[in-house]
């Protein structure tokens, strides 16, 4: 073995130079016999079982590790029973529901959807952000997050004269985006520690990157309805979402559209690219694609006169 300086992971390095990431980055990485990861200089350094070292390029680690951690998940991964979007909560905060509903053809049964929508509207009547983290987050319930894209927006303290007037800068609102979940805590803890390993770098998750897409979606969508001279729009789609048989299958996007508003009849609708499947993956590029083309997207379960069409 070298005898060359190992540097042992801070709290943060040991996020981003895991096995998992290092594969990300290296097609070509064997995880197995990994008896340390550790850094020399520029570079990630894996000492194997048998004392051989091999060394990879930090950046491109730090790359696999930010691309992993601000993914796009698909449009139904975060979507509560009856395609529920993110509730609106207290302090700029939301609710945002794992898909539970949505992970297979059983899914609106099982008991993390039936205690979603349980909570769905009960949720605004707790006002501690940790008890309800601890609701949303616990093995017995796995709910979802809690996130604040645009901060969080705690209540002021009462003010009280007999105590001597000291700046609390913790206390004090902040703009910056923030969620509950463990891989974004973990960021927010020891964020000292990745902006000396990760120029520029700042907290963000999964979580936060769906959160950002869905609001953009509501906008592009208000913009498409808006376009219509009439207030109504002529060019409609309606959408239904078939969820997996299993959780190694796909689901089933499936697409009607008009140009005779969302009211017309089954008659005056076409399936989209009838010869073609689409998946969850395919829904968020739909969305945009049909808002770009003038058409507002409107849930089939809304149009009753469209249902004969999903029972065929």
């Amino acid at each position: 073995m070298s005898t060359q300086t190992q540097q042992e992971l801070n709290a943060a390095q040991a996020c981003i130079y895991t096995r998992t990431n290092l594969r990300r980055a290296f097609k070509d990485f064997d995880d197995t016999d990994v008896a340390g990861i550790y850094l020399r200089d520029d570079s990630c350094l894996v000492v194997r079982r048998d004392g051989s070292e091999q060394t990879y390029n930090r950046p491109l680690i730090q790359h696999a590790f930010y691309d992993y951690t601000t993914r796009l998940k698909d449009f139904f991964a975060y979507l509560g029973p009856d395609y529920r979007g993110p509730g609106i909560w207290r302090y700029n905060a939301y609710i945002l529901y794992k898909g539970w509903t949505y992970g297979h053809s059983l899914g609106h049964i099982t008991p993390n959807a039936q205690l979603q929508k349980h909570w769905a509207d009960r949720f605004i009547h707790l006002s501690d952000p940790a008890k309800l983290t601890a609701l949303l987050q616990s093995d017995q319930t796995d709910l979802g997050h809690l996130v604040a894209p645009d901060g969080m927006r705690l209540p002021d303290r009462p003010f009280n004269l007999d105590t001597e007037l000291v700046e609390d800068e913790s206390a004090a609102p902040s703009s910056e985006p923030w969620c509950s979940c463990g891989s974004f805590q973990r960021q927010l803890n020891n964020v000292d520690l990745f902006q000396q390993e990760i120029q520029g770098f700042r907290p963000w998750c999964i979580h936060l990157t769906w959160v950002q897409k869905y609001r953009e979606l509501l906008c592009k969508r208000t913009e498409a309805r808006n376009a219509s001279p009439s207030g109504t729009p002529d060019k409609c789609v309606a959408w239904w979402y078939a969820p997996p048989a299993d959780a190694a299958s796909d689901g089933r996007f499936v697409l009607l559209h008009t140009k005779s508003g969302a009211q017309a009849p089954l008659t005056h609708w076409r399936t989209y690219k009838s010869k073609e499947v689409f998946t969850q993956h395919d829904a968020w590029d739909l969305f945009f694609n049909m808002m770009e083309a003038g058409y507002v997207p409107f849930p089939g379960v809304a149009l009753p006169q469209l249902q004969a069409a999903v029972k065929k």
